[in-house]
């Protein structure tokens, strides 16, 4: 063979064989696009194509990080890669990694609609919190079987690479070999930045996604999961904030400390949160008067007209593992859920912690595995004394099978447990039983009206489980003195109106407080939140010391009427408008009221609502950023 085919060989198998990878990560993007396609049905071709010639650009970077060991092999000078057995060893480690990446994506494929994000490196952490992962593993194989069966044919279209591209011999010359290696070395730097090394000074990040469409979680589809993961793999990415340049002006804009009359008597009432997974508001017929996808909560509906509430209330997140910090906190989630950050050991005032400080018996009831989630360890750094979990309740046989016991038999457990603390008490339980794969107990099949999809009917079980709750509580002696708080961790992925599948409707839920001795029926139009619970709460029981919330008390008939939460862009509610803000500068507003599908941007017309609302959301993620990072979330 030539010098000259010796020159071109290693290189045309190296980018062969990368070509080919990313040909697969892209078809990796089409069966993402077409596993969410209602998430993303109103995307034009030209905006497709826009994504996917983004896409591409990112798909370059996973590739070349994922491929990096194989490549430095492969390029680093010396006779090594004549032999065959190091060519085998290359061959695997390319398979290996490549695998992995194109698993990943497989996996997004079905997971985005429970995430409606692509997956970071906390997804990969929270997994080590799930007790029961391997059965959940083995649940989620059967019931998504197609996500294997295609990944099954990326590992063949992986293997025909290895098959068909074999370098059939390689560079003799040691000069050559060296000139290969810098060259080569030099693309590798330039592609693991995105390809741009002339634009801009700072690699391909998460941000650059928004060049490339027009909604913002659109980017989902210009990602791949490798990419957000290696993007969010450790370190601690939270940088203080200067919009405001001093301490009056910040406090001006927006203040998290709470202050109450110190005259105040405090009123030692019971309370009792119950937490329902994934409780969207479109399951209430209170507001969604829709008979196809309204009206799966008869019991709770009628609970919360006789309470406080307001048909304007939302989650600050979007899992799970946001729930607990917003509500005994005040504290939201946004780019990364709080529990997971390097903040989640931070001092900060909690409603359990502050309770306890009064001589409350403090509580967290859960029936899954003890553990899961990282509930009980959260439990016990905010104050929470006493966890009940799948191991307190120690009977196997009312077990779901997958995520722990079923919200009936759970729900009674509870009772009778609360029936047992001393006065006063606090409590939280935090249902399970409306979760993939949305099971119902054997004995009660048939017995609930079904929806458009089966999580309307595991809320109708719930519905059911609390209504027999509330049943066997409602003579207790305790009952008349404890203020009942019901909401949602978060809302349901498996929307069916539009208006509940929008910016604003995906973090629509219930949120009512429940205490008739002492508070009227009252339906506000206030915005409320799940951050707003904890200072609410403290403003009814009349505590006398100041605390530090982000959210507001929804009791008081003044003050700012905001809300917050985050989907691709921050999103601040103040009254019946909603502004996007991406850290920087507002990317639309909206009237959600007249407006529910969010179609007409009112940025142009409205400068001054835009001014003013930017002025608050500055101040609110001024504070809320730096005081994370320094450690000041508590009134000293």
């Amino acid at each position: 063979m030539n010098s000259k085919s010796n020159l071109f060989l290693p290189i045309s198998v190296l980018v062969f064989r990368i070509s080919a990878i990313l040909v697969l990560f892209s078809l990796s993007r089409i069966h993402f696009y077409f596993s969410n396609l209602a998430f993303f049905d109103n995307i034009s071709f030209q905006e497709f194509k826009r994504i996917f010639q983004g896409g591409i650009r990112f798909d370059i970077v996973s590739i070349l990080y994922l491929n990096l060991p194989f490549i430095l092999i492969y390029i680093f000078p010396g006779n090594h890669l004549n032999g065959k057995k190091f060519r085998l060893f290359t061959d695997i480690l390319f398979f290996t990694t490549n695998a992995i990446g194109l698993l990943a994506n497989c996996i997004d494929g079905v997971y985005y609609q429970f995430n409606l994000r692509r997956s970071i490196y906390s997804s990969l952490v929270e997994l080590q919190d799930i007790n029961n992962l391997g059965g959940l593993l083995l649940s989620f194989f059967i019931r998504y079987w197609s996500v294997w069966v295609v990944w099954v044919l990326f590992l063949v279209g992986i293997w025909l690479i290895i098959k068909f591209l074999k370098p059939s011999s390689f560079f003799k010359s040691k000069h050559t070999q060296f000139d290969f290696a810098f060259i080569s070395v030099f693309f590798i730097v330039a592609g693991l930045r995105g390809g741009d090394l002339y634009h801009s000074t700072r690699p391909l990040g998460l941000n650059h996604a928004g060049e490339y469409v027009q909604q913002p979680h659109h980017t989902a589809l210009v990602f791949n999961t490798p990419f957000t993961i290696f993007k969010t793999l450790g370190g601690n990415q939270t940088k203080k904030l200067a919009f405001f340049r001093n301490e009056i002006d910040l406090e001006k804009a927006f203040s998290p400390v709470h202050l109450f009359d110190s005259t105040n008597t405090f009123i030692p009432y019971n309370v009792v949160v119950i937490i329902i997974e994934s409780y969207s508001e479109e399951a209430s017929g209170v507001v969604n008067k829709d008979n196809i996808s309204g009206g799966f909560t008869p019991f709770l509906d009628s609970l919360r007209q006789k309470s406080f509430y307001s048909e304007n209330s939302f989650a600050n997140g979007k899992k799970s593992i946001e729930a607990l910090p917003a509500i005994w906190c005040s504290l939201p989630s946004f780019k990364q859920p709080f529990v997971l950050s390097s903040f989640s050991t931070n001092q900060t005032n909690s409603l359990p912690g502050i309770l306890k400080t009064k001589g409350y018996h403090t509580s967290f009831f859960h029936g899954a595995p003890n553990g899961s989630m990282g509930f009980q360890s959260f439990a016990n750094l905010v104050g929470v004394d006493h966890y009940f979990g799948k191991t307190e309740y120690a009977n196997e046989s009312d077990s779901d099978g997958i995520w722990g016991i079923w919200d009936e038999p759970f729900l009674q457990f509870f009772g009778k447990k609360l029936d047992q603390f001393p006065q006063p008490f606090f409590s939280t339980v935090f249902t399970l039983s409306s979760h993939d794969p949305f099971k119902i107990p054997i004995h009660l099949k048939g017995k609930f009206k079904k929806g458009p999809h089966p999580i309307y009917e595991t809320l109708s079980y719930t519905d059911y489980a609390l209504k027999r709750f509330f049943e066997s509580i409602k003579n207790k002696p305790w009952f008349k003195n404890t203020v009942f708080v019901i909401t949602a961790d978060h809302t349901s992925s498996h929307a069916t109106l539009p208006a509940f599948s929008n910016n604003v409707g995906r973090f629509k839920v219930p949120i009512f407080i429940y205490f008739p001795e002492h508070l009227k029926p009252t339906k506000t139009d206030k915005n409320i939140q799940q951050i707003d619970i904890f200072p609410s709460l403290m403003a009814l029981l009349k505590v006398e010391k100041p605390f530090l919330a982000f959210g507001k008390n929804i009791f008081d008939s003044g003050g700012n009427d905001y809300a917050i939460n985050y989907f691709e862009n921050y999103q601040w509610h103040s009254g019946k408008y909603v502004m996007l803000f991406d850290g920087e500068k507002p990317q639309g507003l909206f009237n959600f009221a007249k407006d529910a599908l969010l179609q007409n941007d009112l940025s142009e017309r409205e400068p001054k609502k835009l001014e003013e609302m930017q002025f608050q959301a500055k101040g609110f993620l001024q504070q809320y950023q730096n005081r994370l990072i320094e450690n000041r979330l508590t009134v000293k």
